[in-house]
């Protein structure tokens, strides 16, 4: 078949990668099936929320430069939902003057020729006030950082897809995805039905599709707070406090998001490992404990009062990069996962890929980084 042919095609997992192809899929004109275990938008994975980071500040002008290719289709999916998704408010990387994520960051900002500001901490306090950095610290701000609506950008893909023809299987869990000659059959309780085209995007629950791979991904369970705003709330308002990540501890945060009272943040640390489907679901006292602590630290007018807490999965890949690649045995299929904690933000541009290449079509840039040799022996 070629990339013109209509094709049908079954996407097993409808967060946020997984919704995104099937809404490219469909508007391509492929008879296109979408496969969830739960409700669509449901909060037992890794895309649900009110808020996901997006931003340009990395490290590694790897993702710096891929970010260039999704924020269009974000603001694309924006104009065709006829809903806020994407809200830019500007964001912070700070740490010590020197610190080598700041420098790294700063270098990929550079060759990718994005705008970014250098300041030191009273720049900060006068123009952010509600952030107090500390003498010998430094930070870098980028103009086009800020946050996606993620339940309501994973809703939107869903029902855009079904506008274009797409059929959403839900509560329909995937017993088993097997070749059966050029076809791949799709299996579930409920009946069987064969595909030329899988693209597996089942997040936590990806390694039971791939178990003769030994895929080294593990699952972690994560933990998010929102701290109450005891003084000058307008600080905290997207545009006066910005999306910020702490260069050495690894803590981010967010604006407050005009849905749930409070300033959203969080710890980019690997949280304990844990079954999908046995995982406790309530918030650490000693993590609530320990986000009071910083925030109140770092954000003056905060309380140390939770207002509000949740727990997520990670998927995490051992280098951290994302795995985009066909199924050695299976050609026909492919599998995406691994987005280790900061993929939502590609997941539309993943979802556009995923869909492309299961269709035939090519992709302009190296994907090496995203092979699945590089994780295991294939």
């Amino acid at each position: 078949m070629t990339g013109d042919a209509p094709m049908r095609v079954a996407v097993v997992g409808i967060g946020g990668t997984g919704s995104a192809a099937l809404r490219f899929l469909a508007k391509a004109g492929h008879d296109a099936v979408g496969f969830e275990q739960f409700r669509s938008g449901h909060d037992r994975g890794s895309s649900h929320g009110e808020t996901r980071i997006i931003r340009y500040l990395y490290p590694d002008p790897f993702y710096t430069r891929l970010m260039g290719e999704a924020y269009p289709l974000w603001a694309a999916l924006e104009e065709a939902a006829g809903e806020e998704l994407l809200v830019r408010c500007g964001g912070l990387l700070f740490g010590p003057e020197g610190h080598a994520r700041i420098s790294e960051t700063e270098a990929a900002l550079v060759a990718n020729g994005l705008p970014y500001q250098r300041l030191e901490p009273r720049a900060v306090g006068d123009r952010f006030p509600a952030i107090q950095l500390q003498p010998g610290e430094a930070a870098l701000y980028q103009p086009d950082t800020g946050f996606l609506r993620a339940s309501r950008c994973v809703r939107a893909n869903v029902r855009l897809a079904v506008e274009h023809g797409a059929r959403l299987r839900e509560d329909a869990p995937v017993r088993r995805v097997e070749p059966r000659g050029e076809e791949v059959v799709v299996e579930t309780d409920a009946d069987t039905e064969a595909f030329d085209r899988v693209i597996l995007s089942a997040g936590a629950w990806i390694s039971r599709f791939a178990a003769g791979l030994d895929l080294p991904l593990r699952v972690s369970r994560q933990q998010v707070v929102y701290l109450k705003i005891a003084r000058n709330a307008d600080w905290f308002a997207p545009g006066r406090f910005p999306v910020w990540i702490d260069a050495t501890e690894r803590h981010y945060g967010l604006p407050s998001d005009g849905v749930i009272d409070g300033v959203k943040m969080a710890a980019h640390h690997l949280g304990e490992t844990v079954d999908p489907d046995h995982v406790r679901r309530e918030v650490d006292a000693s993590y609530l404990e320990e986000m009071a602590a910083f925030g109140t630290r770092r954000f003056p007018d905060l309380a140390p009062v939770i207002t509000h807490a949740h727990t997520c999965l990670y998927t995490n890949a051992p280098n951290e990069d994302f795995i985009l690649d066909r199924l050695p045995q299976s050609p026909n299929v492919w599998l995406v996962s691994g987005c280790s904690g900061h993929g939502f933000k590609f997941t539309v541009l993943l979802g556009k890929i995923a869909a492309d290449l299961a269709a035939g079509k090519g992709y302009p840039r190296d994907l090496s980084r995203f092979a699945l040799s590089r994780v295991v022996d294939v």
